[in-house]
């Protein structure tokens, strides 16, 4: 068969956009991916993915700490040039391949170790934020209460200096007098991993919630707070019940694939605006919400002259959009051959960082409202991360009207943000594993089985009394290193050993015409400097975890580098691996593990014809576009 019967044939088979190829088919004998019904269930896939807890609970923090409404200047910036060419690029291979994770990356055998990486991150990020999905379970549970259980004192787990929600004594000099306690509320929230540090946050402050109810009942009953990681205590009950019914919800979510996750999508990815949108009415209808945004968008300039505000804007828009998690490739493999790889990536792009501006109005109206209660500047309610949720936002609705029916609406907006999310990962980490075993969709149940036991057994540590210890020194460390040398690979090994001139060509297969130069230039050669300084910045950055006034032992301190590198390893492994395993000198067998794998498709189908790499010189000068 020549090239172009093989090539008329495969698309035929593989690439078509028929009805049957919503369903698995044979490749060459082989099972392949099941696509989404629809383009816009493709879409609000990854909108789901994309927008979560970061966009409500960090953003609006981050933006307002780092200069207000002068923060979208770099945040726009960082997205034009980095958010959206890597999501282009993921989309695209992840499309044209119709592959998992780990079979995408036969595009270079040297960098396979990249899909190992991103199934260990996902076995990391999974048990790790899903207890987050378990808090928030246990919160909507004490939504249905008489009375809400955080709006008192006098309870078993209140101190004596604890403060009910309306409390006449909650004023400016009665917390000026009071001693700062361990809080999470109190300390930097590290989503952004590696201990990285915020030019304008004030470590280890009191604040308006070190004794309020709310605060110990999140500390002390929620999450049974110990007196650090070494002291871990036993499992919670309350706590093991909320992250079994976590993984029960992902795992019925995931059972068959994009099958049922495509169906839960509908509620989960677009219910959010929905619940927001009736959120920022009520919290704008109270007073001091103006008062609140203004104080978010008030924009500070002088503060764009600080290097590390451009890191800050950098690693926000990474971690809203979610590239090199590996959850975007999983989710492109499942879309139809044709789909616009250029257009789509954009729109879930905006869409996402302007949910982010959204969330802010949100969260600072609400914010604003309280510190009108208390007779506090804004400056002295806004806490960082989950305090937002856990006990800014219960203060607040508990002044309202109904607060149950307030409380059950947030929460419930948090808990569909966060499980698209947490079930992306978990189909990632799947397909990850479909990748290495054999194909057979109808084991899927099975592994969708295993997999969440094991990572039910997993997370079990985040329930125990220490567990809020561990949760803040994994989420520090974890994600930021891994990420950001992913994404400078990703963008080295498609631009300059796979080729961009096959990489663009692929692209044109799809949607029918090929990448423009300015794609080319900012993703195959910017891309990768920008983001080695970030990732240089972000180490040069680097200091201890803490937890409130809890400073983390060495042993664990030790534990968290071992967690951030272990992300990376599978890489270096895979390097030397495949260059042993080639044959002839050292320099051959690089240049042999460098060129695609044959079945890769691109290499099968389109460049059949190519029995050599393109010269450095030649792809440099098609990325420049003086080579057509």
């Amino acid at each position: 068969m020549d090239i172009e019967t093989e090539e008329t044939s495969l698309s035929t088979v593989v690439y078509s956009d028929t009805a049957e190829n919503t369903n698995p088919n044979l490749e060459n004998g082989n099972v392949t991916k099941p696509q989404w019904s629809n383009r816009f269930q493709s879409i609000i896939a990854v909108l789901g993915f994309s927008v979560g807890l970061g966009n409500l609970l960090r953003f609006p923090y981050v933006c307002q700490k780092n200069g207000g409404g002068a923060f979208l200047i770099p945040y726009v910036i960082s997205t034009t040039l980095i958010a959206i060419p890597l999501f282009i690029l993921e989309v695209a291979i992840g499309q044209f391949s119709g592959k998992g994770p780990i079979k995408v990356w036969a595009i270079c055998p040297l960098m396979k170790g990249i899909g190992a990486c991103i199934l260990s991150i996902s076995c990391m990020v999974i048990p790790c934020y899903g207890v987050v999905f378990a808090w928030t379970l246990y919160y909507i549970y004490n939504s249905f209460s008489t009375v809400l259980p955080w709006t008192t004192c006098g309870n078993s787990w209140n101190t004596p200096r604890c403060i009910a929600v309306g409390d006449t004594r909650r004023n400016s000099s009665m917390y000026a007098q009071l001693k700062p306690v361990q809080a999470i509320n109190t300390t930097e929230y590290r989503h952004d991993g590696i201990g990285y540090k915020n030019i304008n946050t004030t470590e280890r402050v009191s604040n308006a919630f070190d004794h309020t109810s709310t605060e110990q009942f999140f500390q002390y009953k929620a999450l049974g707070v110990s007196s650090g990681i070494e002291d871990l205590g036993s499992m919670q009950a309350h706590l093991v019940i909320c992250w079994l019914i976590t993984c029960v919800a992902i795992f019925l979510c995931i059972v068959k694939g994009i099958k049922s996750f495509g169906k839960v999508l509908y509620v989960t990815a677009l219910m959010p605006y929905v619940l927001l949108l009736v959120l920022l009415v009520r919290s704008c209808m109270m007073p001091g919400a103006v008062d609140g945004i203004l104080f978010y968008l008030t924009p500070d300039f002088t503060l764009l002259q600080h290097p590390q505000v451009w890191l800050e804007a950098l690693v926000q828009v990474f971690f809203s959009v979610g590239t090199t998690w590996g959850v975007i490739i999983a989710m492109a493999g499942h879309n139809c051959f044709h789909a616009n790889v250029i257009r789509d990536p954009i729109i879930v792009t905006v869409i996402g960082e302007l949910t982010s501006v959204f969330a802010g109005f949100v969260v600072f109206a609400t914010v604003g409202f309280l510190a009108h209660d208390l007779q506090l500047p804004v400056a002295d309610v806004i806490t960082p991360g989950p305090g937002i949720a856990f006990i800014i936002y219960p203060e607040a609705v508990a002044l309202l009207p109904l607060p149950q029916l307030w409380s059950v609406l947030f929460f419930t907006t948090m808990l569909m943000m966060s499980v698209d999310s947490v079930a992306g990962n978990v189909e990632t980490a799947i397909d990850c594993i479909e990748d290495i075993l054999p194909r057979r969709y109808h084991i899927r149940p099975v592994i969708a089985a295993v997999f969440m036991g094991a990572m039910f057994l997993a997370g079990l540590v985040f329930t125990t009394n220490g567990g809020v210890y561990v949760f803040q020194l994994v989420d520090w460390y974890m994600g930021t290193m891994a990420c950001f040398v992913m994404a400078i690979l990703e963008c080295v090994i498609v631009g300059w050993c796979y080729g961009a001139e096959r990489f663009s060509s692929d692209v044109e297969a799809m949607i029918g015409k090929r990448l423009p130069v300015v794609y080319k230039i900012v993703c195959f050669t910017i891309l990768p400097v920008v983001l080695t300084v970030a990732l240089v910045s972000t180490l040069a950055s680097y200091k201890p975890p803490t937890y409130g006034e809890y400073d983390y032992p060495k042993v664990a301190v030790v534990v968290g580098w071992f967690i951030a590198l272990v992300t990376i390893v599978p890489i270096p492994v895979t390097m030397v691996i495949q260059v042993l395993m080639k044959e002839g000198s050292l320099s051959q067998r690089v240049k042999s593990a460098m060129k695609p794998s044959s079945s890769w498709p691109g290499t099968r189908v389109r460049h059949g014809r190519r029995k050599t790499m393109e010269a450095m010189k030649d792809n440099f000068l098609f990325i420049i576009g003086l080579k057509k």
